[in-house]
């Protein structure tokens, strides 16, 4: 009949149109439900706050949104690629159906009838490493170069010190524009510190408030990024969103 011929000319080589633009609808709304709830839980849960700021840590390019994602659907996340991405590295997967997560890419822009310009976004699928074979070659970081990094672009006058009133390893001083930091071989507990102290100059150059619990955020991230344990106490936050301006 008709209606066979029809169905049999829209599915091409075992391709729905129909079902895959059906399913990428439910995937969005699926996404944006997740990120909504997701919000409302960093509000309460400090257990998946802390999900969240170590997705961002180890995805520092994702958008806040897709951390969120990612925190949400597969905290123990370290490599993502898509299938695409997997296929042509050759690998094979630990199970025939991997587990897959539902992430967000921009699309087109638009304008709404308030001549707001808006933008569309996707979904895309993507796998970690865990579902695979793959063994990455993961290059360690020297701690002496991290820190020289740190303090390569450095917006205050930087003031080696033996010891501050303090008790810190590392201070920043506004009034004369300079961070203080004590004379150490501990490349980790110096590397902590510096990240918090060069995140609070860096918020007051925009702000011109000392932020301690955003700073402490910027900086834990930023150590766990180059294999350092930080050592500092992340408080809980009601906005986690503000990293995306540091990140």
């Amino acid at each position: 009949m008709i209606d066979d011929v029809i169905t049999s000319a829209k599915q091409k080589d075992g391709y729905d149109k129909e079902a895959y633009i059906k399913k990428k609808r439910e995937q969005k709304e699926y996404a944006f439900k997740l990120i909504d709830l997701s919000l409302e839980e960093m509000k309460t849960s400090p257990n998946f706050l802390m999900d969240y700021i170590n997705i961002q840590s180890r995805f520092d390019k994702y958008s806040p949104r897709n951390a969120i994602l990612v925190a949400k659907q597969l905290p123990t996340a370290t490599y993502l690629k898509d299938r695409k991405d997997w296929y042509e590295l050759k690998v094979s997967y630990v199970n025939s159906s991997p587990k897959k997560i539902i992430v967000l890419e921009p699309g087109s822009q638009y304008t709404n009838k308030d001549g707001k310009t808006l933008t569309n976004f996707n979904t895309k699928e993507l796998i970690d490493i865990s579902e695979t074979n793959y063994k990455p070659n993961f290059k360690v970081q020297d701690k002496k170069l991290v820190l020289q990094a740190l303090l390569h672009e450095c917006p205050a006058d930087i003031k080696a010190v033996d010891s501050l009133d303090s008790g810190k390893l590392c201070e920043v001083n506004t009034d004369d524009n300079a961070i203080y930091i004590c004379r150490s071989d501990n490349y980790d507990e110096i590397i902590s510190a510096v990240s918090v102290e060069l995140a609070k100059l860096n918020m007051f150059e925009k702000t011109e408030e000392l932020d301690d619990n955003k700073a402490k955020v910027v900086g834990y991230m930023l150590c766990k990024k180059y294999g350092i344990e930080p050592l500092v106490t992340i408080s809980h936050y009601d906005d986690p969103l503000y990293i995306e301006e540091h990140f």
